[in-house]
């Protein structure tokens, strides 16, 4: 028995035993066990019927738990199922992006390989035949220039597609109608191209002699050089498309290219640019100045030391000097008559009168020498800097348009250099004749200062011979 019953039981008989104080206690206790049986009897009962009734609720409370766990574990599996799915699909969206990266590289590469194939075509397109691509091949150029305009891979699918379409023209050749310069004549000249493999020919639709077809450097019109030596039954032929001979170029077209790019000397010049154009005007300047500077050679006329020898011994002999000064040339007469101007003077004066008039020839005949040695110099700077200039024109033009055509390139090479053979041209000439100029000036004007002297040591002695005849008497 629990305490809390025997406390519940034992309250009533206390209460009992104190009110009945006159009963015995075996009374008492009797009482109280009958009492205490018969509300054990009664608790009994209602613990049964609370054991009945938790057994009754417990039922619908384990079915209703058992449903929630089985819920909860349909739950869980469709939670592993979709965390499941749900890894599966990442998977397959890596794959595909894998897939997809894989595919526009693809395409990339599909695209860039159009992309160059259709550069190449270009490249490598007979003369005059760019005049009849159709309109898909400048579409195609642009779209590859602007990604946005061609989806996936169209562009290298179209690109296939015009190549194919030109290989199967081109097999077997192709007439078609057009327009061409004639060599030496500035007109354009309608008539029919002929394409037959590498070769390309046109013939005018007046008729007259048919011509091989190329490419002149610069311009995009084909140039027809006729071809005197096809007979013009055998070209007719051959235009339409019969049976027949015609001439093939053996050095495929560089025969003719050659000799364009020869072209005339103005030609020539203007490939330099405005360099070219400054160094010529700088070579036309020292020109003038040298051809001057040889007139004041021709002047500058100086007798041999044997006709000054006699002139001067007529000078010191005290006779008549005045013919014989006048029979020298035109330098040493200046000279020598500036000399007999003040040959009375002092020796003092009489050389600083004849170191100015030396002076004073100087400065005549060795003018603009200097300014020959600086054009002899500067013009190859010049042209060093039209070739720099060039250059940097030309790498400009391979940012943008690459390396693709070596041709090209070394033709804006050599074009860039010709200012560096201007500069050369009129640098060499130039310094040569500075250099010969100078050292006959100089041998001159040596010739002249040595002439100087030796007048006064006979300016000298021809006073010495006045004075020794004045103090003979008489």
């Amino acid at each position: 028995m629990s305490p809390r019953i025997f406390s519940r039981l034992l309250v009533p008989v206390l209460l009992t035993v104190a009110l009945r104080g006159a009963e015995s206690v075996d009374d008492a206790m009797k009482r109280a066990a009958l009492d205490y049986g018969q509300r054990l009897g009664e608790a009994n009962a209602e613990l049964i019927q609370t054991r009945d009734r938790i057994a009754a609720e417990k039922a619908p409370l384990l079915q209703a738990m058992r449903a929630a766990e089985d819920r909860i574990a349909a739950a869980e599996a469709v939670i592993t199922r979709l965390e499941t799915d749900q890894e599966h699909a990442q998977e397959n969206h890596r794959r595909l992006g894998k897939d997809a990266d894989v595919l526009r590289k693809n395409e990339s590469y599909l695209n860039t390989l159009a992309h160059d194939s259709l550069v190449a075509f270009e490249a490598g397109l007979l003369p005059g035949e760019r005049q009849f691509l159709p309109a898909k091949f400048s579409a195609l150029q642009e779209g590859f220039g602007n990604p946005a305009k061609l989806a996936g891979a169209q562009g290298a699918l179209e690109t296939a597609g015009l190549l194919l379409d030109r290989v199967q023209l081109a097999l077997g050749g192709y007439t078609v109608a057009g327009t061409s310069l004639i060599d030496g004549d500035s007109r354009m000249v309608p008539g029919t191209f002929a394409f037959a493999g590498p070769e390309v020919f046109f013939r005018s639709e007046q008729g007259g002699p048919a011509g091989t077809v190329r490419m002149r450097e610069g311009s995009e019109h084909p140039v027809t050089y006729v071809l005197t030596g096809w007979k013009p039954a055998a070209a007719e032929a051959f235009f339409q498309g019969r049976l027949g001979a015609f001439p093939a170029d053996a050095s495929a077209g560089k025969a003719l290219r050659l000799k364009e790019t020869k072209g005339t000397v103005w030609q020539h010049i203007n490939k330099g640019g405005v360099v070219s154009y400054a160094i010529l005007a700088v070579g036309l300047v020292a020109f003038l100045m040298i051809l001057q500077k040889l007139r004041d050679l021709s002047q500058m006329a100086v007798d041999s030391p044997e006709t000054v020898q006699r002139c001067l011994a007529t000078i010191a002999a005290a006779q008549p000097a005045e013919p014989a000064v006048g029979a020298l040339k035109l330098t040493t007469r200046e000279l020598f008559t500036a000399g007999l101007r003040h040959v009375d003077e002092p020796r003092e004066q009489l050389e600083e009168r004849l170191t100015a008039v030396l002076l004073s020839q100087r400065l005549h005949y060795e003018r603009w020498l200097p300014l020959l040695a600086v054009i002899a110099t500067a013009a190859p700077l010049m042209g060093l800097l039209g070739t720099v200039t060039g250059m940097v024109r030309t790498f400009s033009l391979i940012t943008v348009f690459g390396t693709g055509n070596a041709g090209k390139l070394a033709s804006g090479i050599s074009e860039v250099l010709v200012a560096t053979e201007l500069g050369l041209l009129v640098a060499i000439p130039t310094l040569v004749a500075h250099g010969f100029l100078s050292q006959r000036i100089q041998r001159n004007l040596s010739l002249l200062e040595r002439y100087a002297l030796e007048f006064v040591t006979a300016a000298q002695a021809r006073k010495s011979r006045e004075q020794a005849e004045e103090s003979i008497p008489t």
